[in-house]
């Protein structure tokens, strides 16, 4: 009698208009979360599953029997629930459960719409099953779960293990060391990588000049770098040169200091490391030429002076000077190899090297006379 009085309220609100089963329904639930869009992080070391509290809730008088759905529209995303697909509550009953998102780690980034639902199938102490479309009969939560983007950046450069060795000055084109740059974007976006001189100011005070450069992206920096690198994409496009304005008398080393860091991603760790250079002094045994008497004005004085006789005596100076310190043939001779290379380097410059000939013509002579009065002293032109 009671399992006919139950099926009969519900054809009655079947048949009622749409208010009218709102109020009169016998069947009716309420589902709640916590929250409706939900964000992952899907960096491969910090990647978890992020958990949604919910509360399912019966508004009826009589016990109901619940079909629980829940899914995602993308690959990569996932719903699950901590409770059974199939809930029985009673009259009021109100019970919490705990919907888990998860996405997988390293993913792109993007976004899911995802439905969580849940059906009233049957009522009554003696199930009557509820027609489809009832009022009442389904709550939903719906929502959006994205994947965050993330920065992991590799950086290096081609001479991370190795001493860099600075032995002339700058000159023109001529003096600099080129180091080349190495980003790797291990993210999941397209990711803009500054690469900067943390201690510019040392390096000032060493008379050390620098500046960044790529040709392909066209860029050009002083004290950073700056390049937008493709997801999953290696960079070996930029490059640091530097160079010392004025060699010391004495070798000395220091290092320049690089940090690499995601201009995108605030929470990304920066990247340093060190270049170790060496500066080779210009009085000092090891120098540019590896003797510590020859400087880079005594070679471009050989290279004004260009060919013939007169080059010829002035490189005899030179080596009768090394062969006195030094005391050994061997190594004059092998410093007036090193002069004649620098002589022949001279001659492919010589238009520019011409217009300072006028002020050095004075110098030249004055040093040729000086030393021509020690050249019986110090060297036996019948070795000749």
């Amino acid at each position: 009698m009671k399992r006919v009085v139950l099926i009969s309220i519900l054809l009655l609100c079947l048949g009622a208009p749409m208010n009218a089963q709102a109020q009169f329904s016998p069947i009716g639930i309420e589902l709640d979360c916590d929250q409706t869009n939900i964000e992952i992080n899907v960096h491969p070391q910090q990647n978890a599953p992020v958990n949604v509290g919910c509360t399912l809730t019966s508004t009826s008088s009589f016990s109901q029997q619940i079909k629980m759905d829940y899914s995602t529209e993308e690959n990569g995303f996932r719903l699950d629930i901590s409770i059974s697909d199939t809930v029985d509550l009673e009259a009021g009953e109100e019970i919490d459960f705990t919907a888990t998102f998860t996405a997988t780690a390293g993913m792109e980034v993007k976004s899911s719409d995802y439905n969580l639902s849940a059906t009233i199938e049957s009522f009554g102490q003696e199930p009557i099953m509820v027609p489809a479309g009832m009022l009442n009969q389904i709550q939903e939560s719906n929502g959006q779960v994205s994947s965050t983007p993330y920065s992991m950046l590799s950086f290096s450069t081609n001479k991370d293990t190795s001493t860099i060795v600075l032995s002339e000055e700058i000159d023109d084109d001529d003096g600099w060391f080129l180091v080349e740059l190495k980003l790797v974007n291990d993210g999941n976006f397209d990711d803009t990588v500054i690469v900067e001189i943390v201690n510019l100011q040392e390096l000032a005070d060493l008379d050390i000049t620098h500046s960044f450069y790529s040709v392909s992206p066209l860029y050009v920096g002083i004290d950073s770098y700056r390049q937008e690198i493709t997801a999953g994409a290696t960079s070996q496009s930029g490059y640091l040169q530097f160079g010392i304005d004025k060699l010391p008398s004495e070798d000395f080393t220091f290092e320049i200091e690089l940090r690499a860091y995601s201009l995108s991603d605030d929470s990304a760790d920066p990247i340093d490391l060190s270049l170790e250079v060496q500066v080779g002094g210009s009085d000092s045994s090891g120098g540019v030429l590896g003797l510590d008497t020859v400087s880079n004005s005594d070679l471009k004085l050989v290279g004004m002076a260009g060919g013939g006789l007169f080059a010829i005596i002035l490189l005899l100076v030179l080596i009768s000077r090394l062969t006195k310190k030094a005391g050994k043939q061997k190594i004059a001779a092998k410093q007036a190899k090193k002069a004649a290379k620098a002589n022949k380097r001279a001659n492919k410059s010589r238009r520019k090297a011409a217009k300072k000939a006028v002020e050095y013509e004075e110098e030249i002579e004055d040093d040729f006379d000086d030393d021509f009065d020690d050249l019986d002293d110090d060297f036996d032109f019948e070795d000749l």
